[in-house]
Parts: C-alpha cells; structure tokens; sequence
C-alpha cells in the first residue's frame, strides 16, 4: 500500500491550551495527582541542591559525608556487595545523585520527560530504602518507600495534560519545514525578504518528543547546578571565617595527631549537616595522645563524654576514620561507641542531662551503659562498640586492635 502523499497545502499547528484551560478540563483524577506531582518535584530539587550546597557532603573527613555514609551503608544495607565496589568513587556518586534529584524534580514540575522522571524516582527512592532506610523499624517511619510508591502513581498516570506549560506539549512533537518536500526557495526570492507557508514536515514522533524533552532537562540540569556552585562557595568561605575567628582548629584528626580528642557538647548536635565544633581537650601532664590512645581518663571524667575520631591508621578491625565517643559510664567504667547513627549515619550527640547518647536526625536513642542499646527508634540497631583499654597509671585510653 502505498504512502498517503505529502501535503502541500500550508498547515499551522493549532496552539495548545494555556495552563488555565489545562486546569479547567482537567479531569478530577488527573488534579488529585497535583499536590503529590508538585509536591515530590519541589522536594527533589530541594534535596539535589541541598546537597551541593552543604560543604560537608563532598568533604570525605565529615562524618556526615557521602564517603562516610556510604561506609555505614556497606555495614547494613542489604545491598552492600553493590556499594563496597563505589566506595572509591563517593563524591562523583554523590555529585551524580545531587543531579539526578535535580533532574526528576525538574522534570516532575515542568512536565519536561516526565514518566521518565517519575520512573527515575522510583529507582532513587528504592536505592535509598535499600540503604539509608533499611536500619529503620518498623518499615512506615521511614519516608524512601512512600516516596517510591508515590513516583510510580506518578509513572504510570503522567501528566494528564495537567499545568504543562505549552512549550513543553510542543517541544519535539513535529517538525516544520518551510517549503513543501522537494521544493526551495530561490534565491531572488530569498533575498526580498519572501516568507513561504509553513508546512508539517512530518508527523509527531513520541521518540523525538522524549529526546529532546530530555535533552533540555539535561541542560536544564546542569545549568542550575552551576548557578549553585557559587553560593557553596561562598558558604565554605563563611564557614571557613568563622573558624578562624572563633579559634576552632576543626573536628579532624591531623595527620600525626592520630585522633581528635575535642571535648563533647553537653546536648545533642545541633545540626545534621556537620560535626559539632569544640576545642580540643588537652591531656593530662605525662600522656602523649598518638597512635591508638583517644583520650584520658581525667578529659572522660571533667565532661562525662569526649569526642574522638577513629584514626586513619587503625587497623582493618576498627571503623578508620569514623567519629566516636569515650563515655563514663554509672558504675564507674568507661566505653567507646562509633557515633555514625544506625539509622542514617547522622553524627550521634551526647545528654549530659540524661547520660544518653541523641542522634540530632530523627531522635533516635542509645544507652551507653547497656552497650548502645537503642532506647528509642527509628533504628533498632545499637551503635557499634570500640574495644579499648585503660593505662592504669596514666589513665590513658587506648583503642585496642
């Protein structure tokens, strides 16, 4: 059968509806999707941005990074055979989440791609139950799965022709060719100015739509990305500042300091996106604080908890790298717990008030004096244990391999 022939008669594409008329013959199923379309897509961009904004993420000495949560993830994750094999690679895999959060929020709000999108939130939000909510229990405190639920509706509904802006309907659906197929305009034509009739040079291909829909989300993407970059600049310039004028020498170890023994706050970190900042607790007269000794007895004893940080140096049995904590303890003796959260990874604070260790996140609690345990979710793993030793003269405390 052969081809119906191509028209020569001009055609001009009928305008789409405006946003208005969208709203107004939208069904009563495709408006009940808005709030969670709009919802999900401003939180997503929200979270890329966030990301690329806090100068801790991308730094692999905060224990809040993604180096350091990936770590705590390939302890817990069901899915760790998969992360081990990345962890070399954190920030780029970081830097690529952070876009990726960007471009399914984009695209949930502009339309632009949208089930693809949507189906890339399915997956994100999947690989985050898998890993970052896996250690919450029950299951429905954690917010990774509703959300994946939530991007599948998204998926599998689409748009409905709802608050897309027209550009958007238009961009990739046809071609349009000046002339009619075979024909050209000639040159004294062209050059008095002669406009011919526009003419559809084919029909709409939904392939060509989800390319270039795609690859203006792409640019789209990076371009917001970039205008970000700057004020996270900025930020770590500020906090930079702040630093040196309050004379804080930092949370990480030096490199021949072997450990960080800053003195612990009195109440629980007061933010996820860094450690607390404190000076560091000098030792007592005659112990040297290297190798694997953390603190002292006499630091423990004055604020009943004092930071430290796993040196980088420690063996393969011991977290390298990972904050911890030296806490007294009622009956007199002292333990050491990794304070990497077993919810999220969030850095683990110290009540004094209370003598319970607070994860600053999401609330979770842990009693030192029956070895971490978790007094209150959403997690109900207990903080890792360090093994230590006390010099008994010097009252120095010592990590033990």
């Amino acid at each position: 059968m052969e081809p119906a022939p191509r028209s020569s008669r001009p055609t001009e594409p009928a305008p789409g509806p405006s946003l208005r008329e969208q709203l107004e013959g939208a069904s009563l199923a495709a408006r009940a999707l808005l709030p969670i379309r709009f919802f999900f897509g401003f939180t997503f961009v929200y979270a890329g941005l966030d990301k690329i904004l806090d100068p801790t993420f991308f730094d692999p000495n905060s224990p809040t990074s993604i180096t350091a949560q990936l770590a705590a993830f390939a302890r817990t994750s069901p899915v760790a055979f998969l992360i081990r094999p990345v962890e070399p690679y954190a920030v780029p895999l970081g830097i690529l989440i952070a876009l990726a959060e960007i471009a399914i929020g984009l695209g949930a709000l502009s339309g632009l791609a949208f089930r693809l999108a949507a189906a890339g939130g399915v997956a994100l939000s999947v690989l985050f139950f898998l890993t970052a909510s896996w250690s919450t229990h029950p299951y429905y405190f954690g917010a990774d799965l509703p959300y994946a639920f939530g991007w599948l509706a998204l998926a599998i509904a689409g748009t409905g022709d709802v608050l897309v802006p027209r550009f958007v309907t238009e961009l990739g659906s046809a071609v349009e060719s000046a002339v009619p197929w075979g024909q050209r305009v000639s040159g004294s034509a062209a050059a008095s100015g002669f406009r011919p009739p526009r003419y559809l040079d084919e029909e709409p291909s939904a392939s060509r739509r989800i390319v270039v829909q795609t690859g203006l989300l792409a640019v789209a993407t990076l371009a917001l990305g970039a205008l970000a970059l700057p004020v996270r600049i900025l930020r770590k310039a500020d906090d930079t500042r702040a630093a040196d004028n309050s004379g804080d020498t930092g949370a990480s170890p030096s490199p021949d300091a072997g450990a960080t023994g800053a003195g612990a706050s009195t109440s629980p970190t007061s933010a996820p996106g860094g450690p607390t900042s404190a000076p560091h607790a000098s030792a007592s007269p005659g112990v040297v604080l290297g190798g694997l000794t953390v603190a002292t007895t006499a630091q423990v004893d004055k604020t009943g908890a004092v930071r430290i940080r796993v040196p980088t140096s420690a063996p393969a049995s011991l977290p390298a790298g990972d904050p911890a904590m030296v806490v007294k303890l009622k009956n007199g003796g002292y333990a050491c717990f990794d304070t990497v959260c077993t919810h999220e990874g969030c850095r683990v604070g110290w009540d004094a008030a209370d003598g319970v260790m607070l994860c600053p996140c999401h609330g979770a609690a842990f009693d030192p004096n029956n070895h971490a345990a978790v007094l209150q979710g959403p997690t109900n793993q207990p903080l890792l244990e360090l093994p230590i030793t006390i010099d008994a003269k010097t009252g120095a405390i010592s990590l033990k391999a």
